[in-house]
């Protein structure tokens, strides 16, 4: 079967930017929303202008629909969309859905007497309340069900495209890749390791704090923690590594990449961060050729700045922010001891795959994917030593385009390994599997058995403040004298 790459890339730019269209038309002031909207659509007929439409990606067709089937069992109990259990990150996402859903737009809030407006990542939000939301809450939630597994589905193709073989294998190996927390169960519940790990399979438990030791905030998470938690985060990390890495690496073209990936900044600001890392890389890699056109220098950064001036209208005073290692003596850690644990915690999230993979790839790379494994690696441990967010959404979300390399360099090491070196690889996959194996069988567990579209129900959905307990609200507002809603954005 022969996969159309433009159709691919045409398709993938407009799932990655449809949420502008309503944001410019429905946010913005019109005398600047239209203006926006043309300048959008240019940008879209410039990229898609310069695709190659006899361009074919071939695959089996029985394996690659296998692998879409994979994607699917696994995204149907992600929660995303009312599919599966809902762990407590997802509140945020069915309640913005709702209130997305019914009121009307900019979204206004009374702040202890002061009024105050949403300003945040929205492009994982407004399709379905802009699409479907005129029949209700339930049907927005079971689009984005959809919505979910469009992106994932995008983003594992332009993935498997860059790493080859076969698609089910991939889709498998990469839904199953993560940290190696083996090691720090065992120390903590020892010989209670295996109660402890059906426990946290039954009552929907994670070990991605397990490898910082509850001393600092350090946190990698798997590529199903990715998704099972932050979907919002995930879908524009794999969509934009995979994106990146065939217009550098496979279609040798990157006139347009960086329009491409300012799209992004409406989805994460921090996962834009996040794929700065390779993207600069690649860059300097291709000496900064053929990226001097209208859509990069005038289209990407007019309709950044009026995406970036919403996002960066709330006031992050009260938010936790500083470097990794603190004055903890008055719970008995040293800095010695804090540097212990960010050595540990890369030992098994990092280096434990790293070391592995260079030694079984090292004689067959090219030098450009050498360069790119060793930025990767370098990337991945320079990014945990400064926290932003109480829950240090720095090293959770800035990582992720990073790890997400990771991840397929570990699969194309698997895929060239042999002998002994291929049951290493074999055995880390296995370790690195806990995280899906209680997230999955989990939802598996709570769902009945079965693929189950069960969202909580409206009034179950909390508004925006009732579910900012324990951290501000204004990471999620901004006050009304902001730039942007000062100048730039429509009245309720």
């Amino acid at each position: 079967m022969r996969i159309s790459v433009a159709w691919a890339k045409l398709l993938s730019i407009l799932y990655v930017s449809f949420s502008l269209i309503p944001f410019f038309l429905g946010w913005v002031k019109l005398m600047y929303g239209i203006p926006l909207l043309l300048l959008l659509l240019l940008g879209i007929y410039n990229y898609t202008r310069n695709l190659n439409f006899q361009s074919f990606q071939t695959v089996e067709k029985k394996d690659f629909f296998f692998g879409l089937l994979v994607i699917f069992i696994w995204v149907a109990f992600s929660g995303a969309g009312g599919m599966g259990y809902q762990v407590s990150d997802l509140f945020k996402s069915n309640t913005l859905l709702e209130e997305l859903t019914k009121r009307p737009w900019p979204l206004e809030y009374d702040v202890e007497g002061e009024t105050m407006y949403l300003s945040h990542y929205l492009a994982y939000y407004l399709p379905g309340p802009t699409l479907v939301g005129f029949l209700g809450y339930k049907y927005t939630q079971l689009f984005l069900f959809f919505y979910t597994l469009l992106g994932v589905s995008l983003g594992f193709f332009w993935l498997y495209r860059f790493a080859g073989g076969k698609f089910l294998r991939f889709s498998f190996l990469m839904i199953i890749f993560g940290g190696i927390a083996t090691f720090s169960m065992l120390v903590k519940y020892k010989t209670g390791v295996f109660s402890e790990f059906w426990n946290k399979i039954l009552n929907h438990g994670y070990v991605f704090w397990l490898n910082s030791w509850d001393v600092i905030p350090l946190n990698f998470m798997s590529i199903s923690d990715q998704l099972y938690w932050t979907p919002q985060h995930f879908i524009p990390a794999i969509i934009g590594i995979g994106v990146l890495l065939n217009d550098a690496y496979v279609d040798r073209d990157i006139r347009h990449t960086p329009f491409f990936l300012s799209l992004l900044a409406m989805w994460s600001p921090m996962v834009l961060v996040s794929l700065f890392f390779p993207f600069a890389f690649v860059l300097l890699q291709n000496r900064f050729k053929d990226i001097w056109n209208v859509t990069n220098l005038i289209i990407a950064p007019a309709i950044f700045f009026v995406t970036g001036s919403f996002l960066l209208a709330i006031e992050s005073e009260e938010l936790v922010k500083h470097f990794i290692f603190t004055d903890l003596t008055g719970r008995g850690f040293s800095t010695a001891d804090q540097v212990g644990i960010y050595v540990y915690f890369l030992v098994f999230e990092l280096f434990i795959w790293a070391i592995p993979i260079y030694l079984v790839l090292k004689s067959s790379w090219a030098t450009e994917y050498k360069q790119l494994f060793f930025f990767t690696i370098g990337a991945l441990s320079l990014i945990p030593l400064y926290r932003f967010g109480l829950w240090n959404d720095w090293s959770t979300r800035v990582s992720m385009g990073s790890l997400v390399i990771l991840a397929v360099f570990a699969y194309k090491a698997l895929m060239a390994s042999a002998g002994w070196k291929r049951v290493l690889m074999i055995v880390l996959f296995v370790l690195g599997s806990h995280a899906v194996t209680i997230g999955f069988l989990g939802s598996f567990i709570e769902s009945g058995y079965r693929v189950k579209f069960d969202p909580p129900s409206e009034p179950e959905v909390l508004t925006l403040p009732e579910i900012c307990v324990g951290y501000p609200i204004t990471q999620f507002v901004a006050p009304s004298d902001s730039f942007f809603y000062t100048y730039l954005a429509q009245k309720p």
